[in-house]
């Protein structure tokens, strides 16, 4: 049966796919939001610490305004198998509650893998919005998560996989990738910006800031490139295609750009392999205004083939195609975070199947770079925040050289100084060792070594 009348069948039965959602902020309400306006399917419970947010996204689901508020795991188990809402602090009576799907929206990487961990224990399969867990040990919690017989997949809706649905699709068809990605809105200014200036940068007001309840910190990782650096290491490890530099090239370029750009130097482009992620940056060259045709709120793929027919047909239907016409670019022109993720909901429960999910080993890290000169004692404060910004390299580089993961930096202290767009390595910071999130990195870059040794 395909997928819409998978979820039918559950609709006309009554028995609905039973979600559970951790973090409660904009992302995770629009999650909640959407859901309730779907037949089939229900939110059964929200673990936050804040009762505003969890209320907040409990009445955007439509299944309040009576809700049940406690921490005991049996407590909150009998409440969703009621069919009462719960609002809980504790991540692990969620996932002890007979639901099927839990959404991980917090954003923050170190309660993301506990509460991978709690999903994957207790059976249920887990939808990981939080990408910075992702790029840090994805591979190692989608390992756990088949050995326990559920599925681990990244969000719907979010840039890397609307851009791997793109991805799929060309591959689907034969044609060879030859660079993927999203666009990205980055000023000349924006490498050293801080999460105080986030919301004046993009213009927000403050009615809306305090309406959607917007993070500085994570706002300012998209202003400083480093979400962006983050999300194409996460297609990276999903696809196989890998950065063709440190950081990639990200150069200014709109629609009809794309083609031209991102194709090899032999023909003219940028690159010096296919098969690569990188940036289309909305901000042309003069660093001052946007491109008529940008994509900054967009995904795209520049595709060839060796078919003369095809190649003809693929410009002869409108998509961008460079004046050889050996290449032609796929996209799309928008995302809709939150709104798409009960796609991927569905998929896990439905289809027992991952939306996406890194593969084994990795292909991409996000290393740490520093912002600006930093003194030895200097406390990192991780992705969008004043002290360090992200890179996508190479995951054989990284550990290589010892470069530290962006989203191991938060909290970590600088054992020596580090100057402007200094990478961080390990031997360079104090890290708390006792960390989980710290814990299964060591565990994964364990496991990549033995593969690399051909032992596993």
């Amino acid at each position: 049966m395909y997928l819409n009348e998978l979820f039918a069948e559950r609709a006309a039965s009554n028995r609905p796919i039973l979600v559970g959602l951790v973090g409660a902020g904009r992302f995770g309400t629009t999650v909640a939001a959407q859901l309730g306006q779907m037949k089939g399917v229900r939110l059964a419970g929200v673990c936050d610490l804040r009762e505003t947010n969890a209320r907040a996204a409990l009445e955007a689901a439509g299944v309040g305004p009576t809700i049940v508020t406690s921490d005991d795991p049996a407590t909150v188990a009998q409440a969703v198998a009621d069919g009462r809402p719960v609002w809980t602090t504790q991540i692990e009576a969620l996932a002890q509650a007979p639901v099927e799907v839990i959404v991980e929206a917090t954003g923050i990487p170190t309660v993301a893998v506990r509460t991978a961990l709690a999903a994957i224990e207790n059976n249920k399969h887990i939808v990981m919005v939080t990408v910075e867990a992702d790029v840090t040990v994805g591979p190692l919690l989608n390992r756990k998560a088949q050995q326990a017989g559920v599925v681990y997949t990244l969000a719907d809706g979010d840039q890397p996989i609307v851009t791997k649905r793109l991805v799929d699709w060309a591959r689907c068809l034969g044609y060879q990738i030859v660079a993927a990605g999203r666009g990205a809105r980055y000023y000349p200014t924006d490498w050293d910006g801080r999460p105080e200036e986030a919301f004046t940068r993009y213009g927000y007001s403050d009615d809306l800031v305090k309406r959607r309840r917007l993070n500085p910190q994570m706002y300012n990782s998209f202003r400083d490139g480093s979400k962006a650096q983050i999300e194409m290491t996460a297609l990276a490890n999903m696809t196989g295609l890998v950065p063709d530099q440190r950081g990639m090239h990200e150069p200014s370029a709109g629609l009809r750009d794309l083609a031209r750009l991102f194709a090899l130097q032999e023909d003219g482009g940028l690159l010096s392999q296919a098969g690569v992620v990188d940036l289309a940056n909305a901000v042309g060259p003069d660093g001052r205004s946007l491109l008529p045709d940008h994509l900054a709120s967009g995904v795209w793929v520049v595709v060839t083939s060796d078919q003369p027919l095809l190649q003809e047909d693929l410009g002869f239907y409108g998509l961008p195609a460079a004046v050889n016409g050996k290449y032609a670019a796929l996209y799309r022109d928008y995302h809709l975070c939150g709104i798409e993720t009960p796609m991927s909901v569905l998929e896990a429960a439905l289809l027992q199947t991952p939306t996406g999910a890194p593969s084994w080993p990795p292909v991409a890290d996000v290393i740490t770079v520093a912002k600006h000169r930093l003194e030895a004692g200097t406390v990192l404060d991780g992705s969008g925040g004043a002290t360090v910004r992200g890179m996508i390299e190479r995951h054989e580089v990284s550990l290589l050289e010892k470069l530290l993961p962006l989203c191991m930096s938060a909290g970590a202290r600088l054992k020596k100084p580090a100057e402007t767009r200094q990478p961080i390595t390990y031997d360079m910071v104090e890290l708390d060792e006792k960390s989980l999130l710290v814990r299964l990195r060591r565990e994964q870059d364990a496991m990549v070594a033995e593969v690399a040794a051909g032992r596993r």
